[in-house]
């Protein structure tokens, strides 16, 4: 699929078209925008639109996908290209085994050991193209001392190198690493797009599940999006109402929660704003009941304060506090506490995550 197929995101397409074809490549990309949108099919395609094998595409811009470079590039063997994810706390086996229940609260991260190994791969000659690649999934997961040593490598890239760093989360990379990359910013996919995309896969889907992607693909390729949405609210209202609920068996399932409560927040403020299409439109008796006596100030209070905790999840955070803490914020704001009531009346709830979580 050439680059400018990437369904959805022409303007991520014309930036990228348009420095290729006039040669003027960058050494470091930031790649951003929500999960599910093409971030990193576009990544690799932008990679093999700069080192394909077939001269008419480079000029236009584009790749083969069929000569050796680019298929190397699709499997991953080239030996010009790393691709790097964050991975566990802890590598060792024989720790993992000693200590299973602790290594259950490890963060998944990109260390500062993966850094220097990208680093390492970098400066070293390329063997087939004209510089080396490194492509960083969810980099927002640099633990601090792997953002201070990338840095490093930011500050002086080897000749001909080409780094693109992915994420859904930009606000959690340093803002000196931010500042060192050209931004290409990626977006919601349209209604149309996402009819199109389920229609290639052959999977149909309603336009209430379509509304629930909120603009991903990946999304509404999942055939388990709605039954994940309605554990994620069952577990939302059972805190808000102060029942008993089980907690997040993990790290990823706290994070994924977390972005699917923002959603709740978010469709319950456009609410209170009188808006009528939402995200979850299916559920909009429900979201109306709730926050019925909560104002608005607190419900966007509580999702700056969701968005705020959300980008500490990568650091080694007690997810058994972040559950009791959450509870207690959303008892607060949707008026069972006696204090919830009052902050709902008055519209004056302000608290801060930063004590008793980390």
């Amino acid at each position: 699929m050439p680059l400018n197929g990437l369904m959805g995101q022409q303007r991520a397409v014309r930036i990228l078209g348009g420095m290729l074809k006039t040669g003027r490549i960058v050494s470091a990309y930031l790649f951003t925008g929500p999960r599910g949108v093409g971030k990193t099919t576009a990544a690799f395609s932008f990679i093999k639109a700069m080192n394909c094998e077939d001269s008419d595409c480079v000029r236009e811009g584009n790749f083969c996908g069929q000569c050796r470079s680019c298929k190397n590039t699709d499997s991953l063997v080239h030996p010009d290209l790393k691709v790097m994810a964050p991975e566990d706390d802890v590598k060792d086996k024989a720790a993992k085994a000693v200590k299973s229940e602790q290594n259950k609260e490890q963060s998944r991260v990109i260390q500062i050991d993966q850094i220097r190994e990208a680093g390492e791969f970098l400066s070293t000659s390329a063997m087939q193209w004209k510089g080396k690649a490194v492509i960083i999934k969810d980099a927002h997961a640099m633990n601090p001392s792997a953002g201070n040593a990338f840095l490093k490598t930011l500050e002086e890239p080897p000749a001909g190198s080409i780094i693109v760093l992915i994420t859904h989360m930009e606000e959690a990379l340093l803002d000196t690493i931010r500042s060192r990359c050209v931004k290409i910013p990626f977006v919601p996919l349209s209604f149309r797009v996402l009819s199109a995309i389920a229609e290639k896969h052959g999977i149909a889907v309603t336009d209430d599940q379509i509304s629930l992607s909120n603009g991903s693909a990946r999304a509404v390729l999942n055939e388990a999006l709605v039954n994940g949405r309605d554990r994620a609210l069952a577990m939302f209202t059972a805190m808000v109402s102060g029942k008993k609920t089980q907690q997040w068996k993990d790290r990823q399932e706290m994070s994924l929660w977390f972005e699917s409560a923002m959603v709740f927040l978010r469709d319950m403020a456009a609410l209170k704003l009188g808006h009528t299409a939402l995200v979850n439109m299916d559920k909009k008796a429900e979201f109306t009941a709730l926050c019925k006596a909560a104002d608005i100030s607190v419900i966007v209070d509580c999702y700056e304060v969701f968005f705020s905790l959300s980008r500490y999840f990568a650091l080694n955070i007690n997810k058994g506090i972040v559950f009791n803490y959450t509870a207690s914020k959303l008892r607060d704001v949707f008026g069972v506490s006696e204090r919830g009531r009052a902050n709902a009346l008055y519209g004056a709830y302000h608290n801060s995550p930063k004590e008793g979580v980390y």
